[in-house]
């Protein structure tokens, strides 16, 4: 817990009780088990974000896809991780322009802007990559998942939007022939932990 206390600058009374209430259940024994099988972890903002990206990535050299439960909570997931020896990976929605899906969009874009800028001063930018927007813009570009998502009677906006079972439907009839390029570099593995 001394190397997540260090890698967020706090105490490690602090960090040991932010590990165990602010991150799901079964994080540190999957990040573990990962690291154990000389697999790298990729972290995800939610569900539907790992819902879409473990069957694309999914493969034996693919990333184990472990959602942390939000951007503000990818730095501590990513020391927790790096601690317990996993190589990982962070990916964030950048939310170029979702302040313009928001009802307050004059809140929603400082909101946005900031909670992406706080977390990205604290990871390191070898282990993160931003998404233009968020995670559905890069979906919208990919056209057999688009389908498949409509055909579980999903979409990316509206009422059909954000459901995980359903982005892990689509993801899993989907070609990734025609997958967006940026998704499919997650497949590449991140640099080694340092200790």
């Amino acid at each position: 817990m001394a190397l997540v206390a260090a890698a967020l600058g706090t105490s490690t009374a602090r960090a040991r009780r932010l590990a165990r209430t602010a991150l799901p259940p079964g994080f540190a024994r999957s990040a573990r088990e990962a690291a154990v099988r000389g697999r790298a972890v990729l972290l995800v903002e939610g569900a539907t974000d790992a819902a879409v990206l473990g069957p694309l990535l999914h493969g034996p050299s693919g990333p184990v896809v472990l959602a942390v439960g939000g951007k503000h909570l990818l730095p501590l997931a990513g020391a927790v991780a790096q601690a317990l020896g996993a190589s990982w990976h962070a990916v964030v929605d950048g939310d170029a322009d979702g302040w313009r899906r928001a009802r307050n969009r004059s809140r929603a874009r400082t909101t946005h802007h900031r909670a992406t800028a706080q977390v990205l001063r604290l990871l390191p930018p070898q282990r993160v990559t931003v998404l233009p927007d968020a995670l559905e813009a890069e979906l919208a570009l990919w056209p057999s998942f688009v389908a498949a998502l409509r055909a579980h009677g999903g979409d990316l906006t509206g009422p059909g939007a954000k459901d995980p079972a359903r982005y892990a439907a689509a993801a899993a009839a989907a070609t990734a022939a025609d997958a967006p390029a940026l998704l499919l570099a997650l497949r590449q593995p991140p640099p080694p932990p340092t200790r």
